[in-house]
């Protein structure tokens, strides 16, 4: 089940360096919102990796399963590379029409025939979820996106805005440090900064105190700086503390 929305080649928004990590933790945040807000979402494992042909795509059957489990028992929901450099706004819409996929395969929904063709049961769910739909051709009612007054809904909005803190943190990712091995008396391996550079001294940020919210509600006090800086997430509901 794929995600070819208007899949034509675009120019990128966000140049990602070589450690995905960062997006792909924030994909993992994203879905853990859904399914807080739709709990019939089931759970699913995300990857990334490089496709030109999909933005996304949902695996019909369950194929990952826990450690030591003996069965798969939650599906994979596939983000291409190419998708995540379009910005969070298009992964967001990405996201959620995966999401509509899971939650119909969850109930045993069929919302697409043999050839992908999306049906009016994908639009619903997909509606559900606060895309908008619209058909594309003989891809059926395939084309998700997020208007600009869907995109400031409570969900949607806590969801770019993790998707962008992702993303900008893999798109900064600094290369590492050249490894030099040491002489084989001592053995192992040592990070040597490269020649020249001096770290800058830190920035005193602003002693203004700003209050910030997780989505279950609980907030804390901080200055702008250290929002920006350490981007604290509450331990409960595992998703970030945003300024109010």
């Amino acid at each position: 089940m794929k995600d070819t929305t208007a899949n034509a080649a675009v120019a990128p928004v966000i140049e990602l360096g070589a450690d995905l990590s960062p997006a792909i933790k924030s994909l993992e945040t994203a879905y853990r919102m859904i399914q807080r807000k739709f709990p019939e979402v089931p759970h699913a494992t995300i990857v990334v990796k490089r496709d030109a042909k999909a933005w996304g795509h949902t695996t019909v059957h369950k194929v990952w399963s826990p450690a030591g489990a003996q069965e798969a028992d939650r599906l994979e929901i596939m983000i291409s590379g190419e998708n995540l450099a379009r910005g969070a706004e298009y992964v967001a819409a990405t996201l959620l029409h995966e999401a509509a996929h899971a939650w119909d395969l969850a109930l045993g929904i069929m919302d697409t025939d043999v050839n992908g063709r999306h049906n009016k049961l994908f639009k619903l769910r997909a509606e559900e979820l606060g895309l908008t739909v619209e058909q594309m051709g003989w891809h059926g009612w395939t084309n998700t996106t997020l208007t600009e007054e869907q995109t400031k809904a409570p969900l949607v909005a806590r969801i770019i805005a993790t998707l962008d803190r992702g993303l900008q943190k893999s798109a900064k990712a600094a290369a590492p440090a050249p490894v030099v091995a040491l002489p084989p008396a001592t053995g192992g391996l040592v990070l040597v900064p490269p020649v020249g550079t001096v770290a800058p001294p830190r920035k005193r940020g602003n002693r203004n105190l700003i209050k910030a919210v997780c989505s279950c509600g609980d907030s804390l006090r901080a200055s702008q700086g250290v929002l920006d800086r350490c981007q604290p997430t509450c331990q409960e509901c595992e998703t970030p503390f945003l300024a109010v």
